[in-house]
């Protein structure tokens, strides 16, 4: 998966979803990122069809592997994680505080 074509599915429907804790999201997240911690995603709004294109990420990449099977299990199709910052940061995300 390359930056480009994240890209593209964020400007059509898609969404980025931060999955840590609003602690570490207030600390730095990946610019215009939505915040949903990975302990609600059993019963949080997604703001997004089921069959938009979700990424997923967090520190290290396990709590957005959790959230990602929760998705699924929700009936979201196109869900990705995209793992942990390091791996954020390699594919050129723009970062903010």
């Amino acid at each position: 998966m390359d930056l480009a074509q994240i890209q593209s599915d964020l400007a059509k429907d898609g969404l980025l979803i931060d999955v840590r804790s609003p602690e570490e999201y207030s600390a730095g997240h990946v610019k215009d990122a939505l915040l949903i911690p990975h302990t609600q995603f059993f019963s949080a709004e997604i703001p997004a069809e089921k069959d938009a294109s979700i990424y997923l990420y967090c520190k290290m990449g396990p709590r957005a592997e959790f959230a990602a099977s929760v998705l699924k299990e929700r009936g979201y199709t196109k869900v990705t994680n995209l793992g942990g910052l390091d791996g954020m940061e390699a594919l050129g995300f723009e970062f903010e505080e």
